[in-house]
């Protein structure tokens, strides 16, 4: 395919450099960045509305004080996306804990136990962080929510003054990251693949 291709899209300048390279016929000439969008009519700035929906509420459940800024994380729970690298950080923090809530969305789960094996080590780990530093009351962990929850996660995080992290490892584009944007949500990532282009 990449031999007889006349043009070859990728997301960031890192899959051209670094993922196409590992092939034959690699030809970076060929190849051309457009990086993915997001719809900016879900992903919006905060009207301060975002306190009143059950989400919030939700998020009072674990949190002793849910006013407090967040920093939120949202991603899956694969071993690469690096949460458990930032529950860690925020643990040995209590700085941190003193001025601000952690918020944990890592996909969806009804019972840790009967998830597939990656995504249960990287709860499992998550959760023993949480109790070996004491973080009740502290960190939110909830176990569902809603394709259009994500919006109001955002928002709520930039409500609070709050942060968005994506500590993954490797990351090939980030979209999380124009989303949180696009939401007036302040951003830190890893300076690896599509977070350095974006």
């Amino acid at each position: 395919t990449l031999a007889s291709a006349e043009r070859v899209i990728t997301s960031t300048h890192q899959e051209i450099e670094e993922q196409y390279e590992l092939y034959d016929y690699y030809q970076p000439e060929q190849m051309r960045v457009i990086p993915p969008g997001t719809d900016l009519s879900r992903f919006t700035p905060a009207n301060g509305k975002e306190f009143d929906p059950e989400l919030f509420g939700e998020l009072g459940r674990f949190l002793n004080d849910p006013r407090k800024p967040i920093i939120l994380a949202l991603s899956r729970a694969d071993h690469r996306k690096n949460i458990g690298a930032l529950v860690e950080a925020y643990g040995a923090s209590l700085r941190l804990q003193e001025i601000a809530n952690l918020v944990v969305v890592a996909g969806n789960r009804d019972d840790i136990d009967e998830l597939d094996e990656g995504p249960q080590e990287v709860l499992t780990q998550l959760l023993v962080a949480i109790d070996r530093y004491d973080l009740w009351g502290k960190v939110a962990f909830p176990k569902h929510h809603k394709q259009d929850d994500v919006p109001i996660f955002y928002r709520l995080a930039a409500l609070t003054k709050g942060v968005f992290v994506n500590p993954a490892l490797t990351e090939p584009f980030g979209l999380t990251l124009i989303e949180a944007a696009a939401c007036e949500l302040p951003i830190v990532a890893t300076e690896d693949g599509g977070p350095r282009d974006i």
